[in-house]
């Protein structure tokens, strides 16, 4: 029987997740364990971890190899943990006697020069550049109204910074639209961006208008997964919808999810070509694209913005996206989901290369 092993950092992330595909995994001729690259005893080599039980549906304490395919679902933050497991995890991915379902994306720095070379994808690509030195948002904004800073390495919409003018001041708002600071001088801008780099890398854009007529945020959620033959397959597409007064549309953040057909039904048909035509082509070549330039993936979550012109903008690629959009499926298309790491595992396991 083949093994599929979840790893994640906290025991509880993606518990019912897990739980649900386990739960089918048996009639695959798989069986699934979880664990934490944490568990792994660095001299046997072995892993304390859980395993499931179809009998009871149970999860159990056991002792056990490391198994041969692995589904990463770790997210890092800036946490002592997180700084022990990341270099395990690429420890894990250098092994050639294991098989990950994805094996990830670097920063979002990277994705965002891979997107702006392609011939067709760079014209949905918002103009970015690093943010390393007050000029870069001075520079911006002497082009913009505001502008955002997005960590290279974040997720679920966590230390984003905004900045707009306000006067001869600048006001800087987080994800959520409080305002943390009012710059009036560079010396304080650099200042703060020297204690923003200390956290890490970021990148600059400016900044979309994406609301709804309420005022609302919003953007377009994606997902895409590879099937049992190793092509992209669409899942689902959604919007999610923030608060008014937030910049952000983050479902952690509380964010509503809606249909996509309902918000498209909404525009003006000339509108929705654009947007149509935009998000079709968007889905038919990012995948195979992103796929080729940094190593096989099992999913993306693929967050899109459209303005009020119907122009649609790249906003992030996730190669470990959430799954709350799934909701909106009717139960047999929530059983994919749930099937797919396992078909895909077995293609995997058959030798299968992604198309």
């Amino acid at each position: 029987m083949l093994s599929l092993g979840f790893v994640t950092l906290d025991e509880q992330q993606d518990h019912t997740y897990c739980t649900e595909v386990a739960k089918r995994a048996r009639r695959y001729g798989i069986s699934v364990c979880r664990f934490s690259p944490l568990s792994i005893d660095p001299q046997t080599e072995n892993v304390r971890g859980f395993l499931f039980q179809e009998e009871t549906n149970e999860w159990t304490n056991a002792v056990f190899a490391i198994p041969p395919f692995l589904y990463d679902r770790c997210f890092y933050g800036h946490d002592e943990r997180s700084k022990k497991a990341k270099p395990i995890m690429n420890w894990l991915k250098q092994r050639p006697d294991l098989t990950f379902l994805g094996y990830g994306l670097p920063g979002k720095w990277d994705v965002y020069e891979a997107l702006s070379s392609h011939p067709l994808l760079s014209a949905y690509v918002p103009p970015t550049v690093r943010l390393e030195r007050a000029d870069d948002v001075l520079a911006l904004l002497r082009r913009e109204q505001a502008a955002i800073a997005k960590p290279v390495h974040g997720s679920g919409g966590r230390g984003i910074g905004i900045f707009q003018k306000k006067g001869k001041a600048l006001s800087v708002q987080d994800s959520h639209g409080q305002e943390q600071a009012v710059i009036a001088r560079r010396s304080e801008l650099e200042q703060l961006l020297a204690s923003w780099s200390r956290r890490g890398e970021y990148v600059l854009q400016p900044l979309l208008q994406l609301s709804t007529p309420e005022g609302e945020p919003f953007d377009l959620r994606i997902l895409l997964q590879k099937d049992e033959n190793g092509r992209w397959v669409e899942r689902v597409r959604a919007v999610r919808v923030g608060r008014p007064g937030a910049w952000v549309a983050n479902v952690c953040a509380g964010a509503d999810i809606r249909p996509f057909s309902e918000w498209l039904d909404r525009l003006s048909s000339s509108k929705r070509l654009f947007v149509l035509d935009g998000v079709e082509t968007i889905i038919r070549t990012l995948p195979v694209y992103i796929d080729h330039m940094f190593g096989p993936l099992f999913e993306i979550g693929l967050d899109l913005g459209a303005t009020d012109n119907g122009a649609v903008w790249i906003l992030d690629v996730n190669s470990k996206p959430g799954r709350k959009v799934a909701h909106l499926l009717p139960p047999e298309q929530q059983n994919e989901l749930y099937e797919a790491p396992l078909r895909y595992c077995l293609f995997l396991a058959r030798g299968g290369k992604s198309q």
